[in-house]
């Protein structure tokens, strides 16, 4: 996962030295710790998200849209984001 940022650069989505984004496996578990990445990124792109909070889950519109198969290279722009954040998924 990648954030390009409105002056053009590039970054990968933030880790610290003992933490790393898991996207999960599969397992049951859904990838929480990007979904929470993401959600973090969207109101405070210049700070970096505490780890230890990634079980709070992100938006149900926002968790839909990253559940969902992107193709490779798919790039979901800040507005795609911000309205799957305020919108509810249908069931």
């Amino acid at each position: 996962m990648w954030a390009v940022m409105s002056d053009g650069s590039v970054h990968p989505a933030p880790c610290a030295p003992t933490l790393h984004l898991w996207w999960g496996d599969g397992w049951g578990d859904r990838p929480t710790e990007a979904y929470f990445v993401v959600n973090h990124l969207l109101d405070a792109p210049a700070t970096a998200p505490d780890f230890h909070l990634h079980w709070k889950r992100a938006p149900a519109g926002l968790t839909a849209l990253l559940s969902k198969e992107h193709q490779a290279g798919a790039e979901l722009t800040r507005a795609v984001l911000l309205h799957a954040r305020m919108t509810q998924p249908r069931r």
